[in-house]
Formats: structure tokens, C-alpha cells, sequence
């Protein structure tokens, strides 16, 4: 599967999370060639700063496969990675991370880490597999910066 269908599931999961009283944010994790995980924004409906899509992702595919090594499975999201998902991220040994929009396209820089970007970053990581990571983003970049048009006030969620 192409990976805008796996940014297109993410995409749904997004919109399930916001359904559910969340911000619009999603993430799918597969292995070989299977969706066999999903995770939504659940920060604010959770009071949990820990709980975004790809954090809650990666726990139900840990979960899921009774492991924290998820070396051959690959991330997708709707939004680039924060500093904390990437670094989970590293830690479950995930060597592949596709995502659709960059921050500044959805909410700007006006949070976390100055000129965050996710794919440099990625770079200067290492994996317990000895793997480099790979990120790449831009991947059905407006439907996915579209998800989170209208969010001004995060806070408010």
C-alpha cells in the first residue's frame, strides 16, 4: 500500500479522536503491510500531556505485540512528530516515520521546540537496532493541515 493510504487511515483516526472530544491529530502503525495499530490525540480529554497520537499509537502496538521493540513496523501521522513522540519513537526502535503536516502548517511555532523539525532531528539518532531513523512529512500535507484549521486556542480543548 502506497503511503498516503496509511496517511489517509491516520487521517480517520483523526477525525474518530475528535469525535471523541480530542484535538484532530491520528496516527496508524504497520507491520508488514497491516494497520495493526491506531492512536488519537487524547491530551485533553485524558489531562494527559503524554497522550498524543503517536505516544498512544506506539502503546497499543507495544501492547498489541507484547514488546517495546517495534523494529519493522513503521509510524504514520498526521502531524510531524513532537520532541517527546520522536523520542518514543527511538525508544521502540521504530526506524520509519511518515507524517503528513509540519506544525507550522496546522498551529505555527508557538510551542515547544524552536525550528523543531522532526526530520532533522531524526538524523542524529540511533536505534538500539543500530538503524538510522528515517522521518518524512509533507505526505497529503493540506488535508492533514486542514484537520487542525480552526484551532487557536489549544487550551481550550
Amino acid at each position: 500500500m502506497p503511503h498516503e493510504d496509511y496517511i489517509k487511515e491516520a487521517i480517520n483516526v483523526a477525525k474518530e479522536a475528535e469525535q471523541n472530544g480530542g484535538i484532530a491529530i491520528g496516527a496508524v502503525m504497520v507491520k508488514d503491510g497491516k494497520v495493526i495499530a491506531k492512536g488519537g490525540s487524547t491530551v485533553w480529554v485524558d489531562k494527559d500531556p503524554s497522550g498524543h497520537g503517536e505516544s498512544n499509537c506506539i502503546r497499543e502496538a507495544c501492547k498489541k505485540l507484547s514488546t517495546t521493540d517495534l523494529n519493522g513496523c513503521t509510524l504514520y501521522g498526521t502531524l510531524e512528530p513532537c520532541g517527546m513522540c520522536l523520542s518514543a519513537s527511538a525508544w521502540a526502535n521504530l526506524s520509519e516515520i511518515y507524517f503528513g503536516a509540519y506544525r507550522e502548517d496546522a498551529i505555527g511555532n508557538n510551542y515547544e521546540i524552536n525550528e523543531w523539525s522532526a526530520e532533522k532531528a531524526s538524523k542524529n539518532m540511533r536505534l538500539f537496532s543500530g538503524k538510522s531513523m528515517k522521518v518524512n512529512g509533507g505526505i497529503l500535507r493540506e488535508e492533514c493541515a486542514d484537520l487542525l484549521k480552526g484551532y487557536t486556542n489549544w487550551e481550550k480543548q
